[in-house]
């Protein structure tokens, strides 16, 4: 069992050094990320959780370090260098596969 994730620990996913303008956009992204976790779990889970399944914590961790990186990509597609314009996709599937492992089922 674990806690949201830090901004310490998305800074280490993002192989950044501490930095108080990034810092700043790191925390928003974070705060969306768990925001969107706990609704995403109905509510099971409190933004203060100190008992979140491992799952439901890498998938904030994912999503917020994703959150972070689509400022690079305002209108939905980054450039690819040679290749061209790659189109970015919403939704990461493993964040859905992780959500999935702890949320609850949905009928229809």
């Amino acid at each position: 069992m674990a806690a949201w994730p830090t901004l310490k620990e998305v800074r280490t996913l993002l192989r950044l050094q501490p930095d108080p303008d990034q810092d700043g956009l790191i925390a928003t992204a974070l705060a969306a990320a768990i925001d969107y976790g706990v609704r995403r779990l109905n509510y099971k889970w409190a933004t203060d959780a100190t008992d979140l399944p491992d799952a439901a914590h890498q998938a904030a961790l994912l999503h917020s370090a994703r959150l972070y990186r689509r400022r690079d990509s305002l209108d939905g597609t980054i450039g690819w260098g040679d290749l061209g314009v790659i189109r970015v996709g919403r939704l990461d599937p493993d964040v859905a596969t992780l959500y999935d492992a702890v949320g609850p089922v949905v009928f229809g």
